[in-house]
């Protein structure tokens, strides 16, 4: 079976100042991007410019299924 996803790059927020709300209010999906140096770099830049903030940045790996697919659902 023929991978059909292309790998994308999560960059994600957590304000960790909403204590105590469940995980959907506190994170965020900031962007998704193609290359994971450019979602590095992205991350570093937000964690510095928000330094003094309550809110931390990362990022994750993520699969991009085409449309109208997913990993549950594929048409191969």
């Amino acid at each position: 079976m023929e991978s059909r996803f292309e790998p994308v790059f999560v960059v994600l927020r957590y304000d960790a100042f909403q204590v105590g709300a469940p995980p959907q209010e506190s994170v965020t999906i900031k962007e998704v991007v193609r290359s994971q140096d450019i979602a590095e770099a992205e991350v570093a830049r937000l964690n510095s410019l928000n330094a003094e903030k309550d809110v931390r940045y990362w990022w994750k790996y993520a699969r991009l299924f085409p449309e109208g697919e997913s990993a549950g659902n594929r048409s191969d």
